[in-house]
């Protein structure tokens, strides 16, 4: 039995992007995360999971309060980076659109996914 720990759509703001302007004042990101366990919780006790609270701080950690950064990219692998640090994470599937993201065209939501292991993807 696998079991799925996740936050999603947490929306939050932060000042990042390829632009200068984009990094001068805040956007609004909204935030998936998606983890697998390695082992089962236990106990009715929450040190043998993990916390959806340790998920949303870690995102707000990086994205409203961490350096600004140029791509999403970089932002999934700093997420990353910390959640897949822990003890019973097996799998991390994390997704940051930017709605306000300046394109050419109007329409369209600028979305990056990123999956680890690398080649890992969860099924939502």
């Amino acid at each position: 039995m696998s079991t799925i720990v996740a936050v999603e759509n947490y929306k939050l703001k932060g000042k990042h992007g390829v632009f200068d302007f984009e990094r001068e004042k805040d956007q609004t990101f909204i935030v998936s995360i998606w983890v697998t366990l390695k082992e089962p919780a236990k106990n009715d006790e929450i040190e043998t999971s993990v916390d959806y609270g340790f998920l949303q701080r870690t995102i707000h950690d990086v994205v409203a309060r961490g350096d600004s950064v140029y791509m999403m990219e970089t932002l999934c692998d700093k997420i990353i980076e910390i959640v897949s640090g822990h003890l019973n994470v097996a799998t991390v599937r994390i997704r940051i659109e930017k709605p306000d993201a300046p394109m050419p065209h109007n329409g369209g939501l600028a979305i990056v996914e990123r999956y680890w292991p690398e080649g890992e993807m969860l099924q939502s």
